[in-house]
């Protein structure tokens, strides 16, 4: 059954990019990329998932290849029943070592100590991102290593890969497929974005894989985008 819905993934991104363009993010649904903020640039974010949580992030742009920021998680915000705050706020961080030049792709390393609902968080990843042109068609590939286990970190690990692209400069459209290598299922993601400046609304939809069924969650971002 897993085999089934990652070809059924594949074959949804590929039979669209005949329709993209060039597509910059700093991360899909839930995978990071290797873009980074611009200096100076300031972007807060907050996620909406089910059992009424919100993952509230901010990043800063220190330099053009480096970006810092927090996140704060709180769980049954909305709804009924105690509201159960996460702390102390997570460390959020992610340096660009290699820009998307020529045949290098964009290498990043970072660090997201944060997950929510039943994500965990990312820890140390390593991101590579390449844009690739065809003619007027723009993909944005994403490939990511990751571990949140100190102790093990060699054998502990797990990885996604996704697609970004934009039907138009603010219409954007994404699809991962992860945690592949780990003991979870993992899951796929699709994601449709559209930018409001300096707003962008993002709906996101997780279909976590198993054996026996999937799982379906919604979750909507709410981006502002500003500099300083």
């Amino acid at each position: 059954m897993k085999k089934v819905y990652i070809v059924i993934f594949f074959i949804f991104i590929f039979s669209i990019c005949i329709f993209a363009s060039q597509a910059r993010n700093i991360e899909l649904v839930d995978l990071p990329t290797a873009n980074t903020l611009i200096k100076a640039e300031l972007r807060c974010d907050i996620k909406l998932y089910p059992g009424g949580g919100i993952l509230t992030r901010i990043y800063i742009g220190i330099f053009d290849k480096l970006m810092i920021g927090g996140a704060f998680n709180i769980v049954n915000l909305i709804g009924t029943g105690k509201v159960d705050y996460i702390l102390p706020p997570k460390f959020l961080g992610k340096i660009r070592l290699t820009d998307d030049e020529g045949v290098i792709p964009a290498l990043s390393i970072g660090y997201e100590g944060q997950g929510y609902i039943d994500i965990p968080a990312k820890g140390v990843f390593i991101s590579l991102t390449k844009e690739i042109s065809f003619s007027i068609i723009y993909l944005q590939l994403t490939g990511t290593v990751y571990s949140n286990d100190f102790n093990d970190i060699t054998r502990n690990f797990d990885a996604g890969a996704g697609i970004a692209f934009a039907i138009t400069k603010d219409f954007v459209i994404c699809g991962e497929y992860d945690g592949f290598l780990g003991d979870n299922p993992g899951h796929i993601n699709f994601g449709l974005g559209y930018f409001f400046n300096p707003i962008q609304i993002d709906v996101g939809f997780k279909y976590g894989l198993n054996d026996d069924n999937i799982t379906v969650a919604r979750i909507i971002k709410i981006a502002y985008i500003s500099y300083f």
